[in-house]
């Protein structure tokens, strides 16, 4: 699989496998620690078949698990990738999509103690969004531990590209583990929309109700707990 965060970038694993949070059905993720706002791209071509972008909750509890905000993107061969933590999202159930190309911008909702991303290969065994892992390489990297600094390919000439959206500065150091007092329970993510990100989002709703009137109706948000 590609690395899944936007060209140019470098971050660092905080989190590998079997360890934590990482057990049972995502004992092979990884997480990537990174600021609110990068940039997250798809790690191959496929067809997305879970989208969700509707939360703004996070908090460093598993009961807050169900309100992350995520896509998962079915590949050839019954596998696909999964992607945790969004804050926003820009594509929707059924779009194809190609490796490197801009799933949402990454947040803090969720079952999360801190700005990243998580990201698995999971087979495709049952109909919701937290499928069973698979162990899996990153192209260039292998099965990278935790410390391990992942940089996603340099980027092309195509300088202003959506996915150059700037990050959110502010929360890039913030750690994973909290070195304080813990949230509370049902806490607001810490989050926003990047401000290179805003048009896209709009053009994406604006498509959205282009969908829906043509279809003679409202789309309902996908949300598989």
């Amino acid at each position: 699989m590609g690395v899944p965060f936007a060209c140019g970038r470098v971050f660092p694993v905080s989190q590998g496998h079997d360890t934590g949070s990482h057990l049972q059905n995502d004992t092979y993720a990884w997480d990537f620690r990174m600021p609110v706002g990068t940039p997250v791209v798809s790690a191959q071509d496929g067809v997305v078949r879970l989208a969700r972008g509707d939360s703004n909750q996070g908090a460093c509890d598993p009961k807050m698990a169900q309100y992350a905000n995520y896509v998962v993107v079915a590949h050839d061969g019954g596998v696909e990738t999964q992607y945790l933590h969004f804050s926003a999202v820009v594509v929707k159930p059924g779009e194809q999509v190609r490796k490197g190309q801009l799933l949402g911008y990454s947040g803090n909702t969720g079952w999360s103690c801190g700005p990243h991303l998580h990201f698995k290969v999971a087979r495709t065994v049952g109909s919701g969004w937290n499928n069973p892992s698979t162990p899996a390489l990153i192209a260039g990297y292998g099965d990278p531990v935790r410390d391990t600094l992942i940089a996603a390919p340099a980027c092309g000439s195509n300088q202003d590209m959506p996915v150059m959206a700037t990050n959110d500065a502010a929360r890039g150091h913030e750690p994973l583990s909290p070195v304080s007092a813990l949230p509370q329970e049902g806490e607001q993510a810490a989050g926003g929309i990047p401000p290179g990100a805003k048009s896209i989002l709009e053009g994406a709703r604006k498509r959205d109700e282009r969908d829906s009137d043509g279809a003679g109706g409202s789309r309902q948000a996908v949300r598989t707990e």
